[in-house]
């Protein structure tokens, strides 16, 4: 079973780190295909993974970089139909074994079309590593003033190591089967905030169930006080690419999906409704609520 792992980077000194452990942890390196959207601005020193067969650099200069979605977009192009595709962020440790048991995890599911997405535990760089930490599942804690869900996590009591139904999904940690990237391609018009939403709806619809995992799979580096981030770099007019400018029109995007769907390219999926996904998920995008459908 071969994984295309999606790792998008933008100016990130644990990136090295991140491919180096994904695939010293794999159970299986060989069949894992790494392809990295690299936004850097030439000080970043790579030479560690350029070279290795399995990892493949886009190399992107960041003062070009539109964002988050943008970065997975780039990557997505670059599926060759492996069995499988995991999505992560660059500031990412993993579990022994990490693609054997999503795997089984996926399989455990009973689905045929799934989805295994968690926020993972966190870890920091500059501490020893413990590998601690609890599966958790997310929640809606509150809407922004434009109507988007705010995610909290809630710890799954469920240690029996067989996933739970999900409802909404992760960026920074999403695994599901390959077909996931030609049915569920990233918009690269959403920058930011409503990347997860849009996704977890767009999946549903294409008929993919979503689950968390109830072990830890791997972890997450969050805090990143002092590292570079695209909208502490792209300030100011800078020709209609601040972040300031991408985000308004992506917000605008992504309400425009949640409230008046089409079907298309980046649009809902054919299998299920909007309608399915709000009963589903507890949310009513248009009163703005969320009730946890448990």
């Amino acid at each position: 079973m071969t994984v295309f792992v999606s790792v998008a980077s933008y100016r990130d000194s644990e990136l090295v780190s991140t491919v180096l452990d994904c695939l010293a942890k794999a159970e299986r390196p060989d069949k894992v295909h790494i392809v990295v959207c690299w936004q850097h601005l030439g000080d970043e020193d790579v030479s560690a993974i350029a070279d290795n067969p399995r990892v493949e650099l886009l190399d992107f200069d960041a003062r070009d970089s539109r964002g988050a979605c943008w970065a997975r977009a780039q990557v997505m192009r670059h599926y060759a139909d492996q069995d499988w595709f995991l999505q992560v962020d660059s500031h990412t440790r993993f579990v022994d074994n990490w693609d054997t048991r999503l795997i089984a995890t996926a399989d455990a599911t009973g689905a045929a079309k799934p989805v295994v997405t968690c926020y993972p535990p966190t870890y920091d760089p500059a501490t020893e590593f413990t590998g601690e930490g609890v599966p958790s599942q997310t929640v809606v804690a509150e809407w922004t003033h434009d109507g988007l869900p705010v995610y909290a996590q809630r710890t799954i009591e469920d240690r029996s190591g067989r996933p739970v139904p999900a409802h909404f999904v992760a960026g920074g940690f999403l695994f599901a089967p390959g077909t996931f990237v030609r049915e569920v391609p990233y918009d690269p018009n959403i920058y930011f905030h409503g990347e997860e939403i849009s996704v977890a709806l767009r999946a549903y619809t294409w008929g993919y169930d979503l689950f968390h995992p109830t072990e830890v799979l791997g972890w997450h580096y969050y805090i990143r006080e002092e590292h570079p981030r695209h909208w502490t770099d792209h300030v100011g007019t800078n020709g209609g690419k601040s972040w300031t400018a991408l985000d308004r029109a992506s917000r605008r995007r992504v309400n425009n999906l949640l409230r008046n769907p089409s079907v298309g390219r980046y649009g809902i999926g054919p299998v299920r409704s909007l309608a399915d996904y709000e009963a589903y998920s507890g949310c009513d995008f248009r009163r703005r609520t969320w009730t946890n459908p448990v």
